[in-house]
């Protein structure tokens, strides 16, 4: 870690972020539970609570605009009640953030469904999540008109997230042309990837999957450092990123590339919630890095950054006030 960490968390109110990806609903309902159903064995919740917020890739915007950054987001809705409330909170953010979310490239389409997730938590605990969802296959205009949007406003992004959730959004063909545009333009491109997708992801900045997408997209199991070690040898190899970080839970977060890999040991204390996790890491190093960071400082504040969000439980944007704090 070098010693300006505090000095480029000050920046990040400079970053100027383009997310692309499937945005949804993060729906969650609390309760209590005190018995269990007399008509099947399973618990009666009695809801005391429900919160929508942001989700998917939605949830990146969130998080890249409550750390102070500027953001941009392409993606999809339905023609439906849950596109509204999508929309309405993605712009609920850029009220909130002072005009810091554009939400003009999200398109707004009647043959799809737009994707909900509701979990429903007891006492600390998920007990259920249901999902309605719409597994797109988007056709060539609606990609044309995302590229579009894209190239118009190339000229004020610094830096670019693709957030795979595969939803469907993020295809063969429509990722090589992102991507190829993009670097074309030296843009920093940070992709978090769904392990089917594998197979046609290429030369992006930086690919940031989680333990089992790791052993998912390189086909070994890991169970040790040596493991982890071939894997990301494997990663590397295929998909050609410039870094790669592997996020590992309890157990901190690996980066590969450069002269040599790196561990980073977990900083939380007490784990609540990982949900959106992956989210929180790679909207912060993005923003860190598109400010000037390098890769092992940005590395190093996002794992701090996912060592505060694990600690709330649901979904939890870190503000570039709590990280100053924490690291200080």
């Amino acid at each position: 870690m070098s010693k300006n960490i505090i000095d480029i968390i000050k920046k990040f109110d400079r970053a100027r972020i383009l997310v692309v990806g499937d945005i949804m609903v993060d729906h969650f309902v609390y309760g209590t539970v005190s018995r269990i159903s007399p008509e099947a064995p399973v618990p009666v919740v009695n809801v005391k609570s429900e919160k929508l917020m942001p989700g998917g890739a939605a949830n990146v915007v969130s998080n890249a605009v409550k750390l102070g950054a500027k953001v941009y987001v392409a993606g999809v809705v339905g023609d439906d009640y849950n596109g509204e409330i999508l929309k309405r909170l993605v712009d609920k953010y850029g009220e909130e953030s002072r005009g810091r979310v554009d939400s003009s490239l999200i398109l707004t389409l009647k043959n799809f469904q737009t994707i909900i997730k509701t979990r429903v938590i007891a006492h600390n605990q998920q007990i259920v999540r249901f999902d309605r969802e719409d597994n797109g296959k988007f056709t060539e205009k609606v990609y044309g008109r995302l590229m579009e949007g894209i190239r118009k406003i190339e000229g004020d992004i610094d830096a670019v997230i693709i957030s795979d959730y595969g939803k469907g959004l993020i295809e063969r063909k429509f990722f090589s042309s992102l991507v190829s545009f993009l670097r074309g333009k030296n843009k920093f491109v940070a992709l978090d990837p769904k392990v089917e997708n594998f197979k046609f992801y290429k030369n992006v900045s930086i690919l940031t999957p989680n333990i089992n997408e790791t052993s998912g997209g390189s086909g070994i199991k890991i169970h040790d450092e040596k493991t982890l070690e071939k894997a990301g040898r494997v990663i590397m190899k295929r998909v050609k990123p410039d870094y790669l970080l592997v996020t590992r839970g309890e157990a901190g977060m690996s980066l590969f590339g450069g002269d040599k890999s790196l561990h980073l040991p977990a900083r939380a204390k007490e784990v609540y919630d990982v949900t959106g996790a992956g989210d929180t890491v790679i909207s912060t190093l993005t923003v860190a890095r598109s400010v000037g960071a390098s890769i092992s400082d940005a590395c190093y504040i996002a794992n701090a950054a996912a060592s505060i969000a694990v600690s709330q439980l649901g979904t939890y944007a870190v503000g570039a006030d709590e990280l100053t704090r924490m690291l200080s």
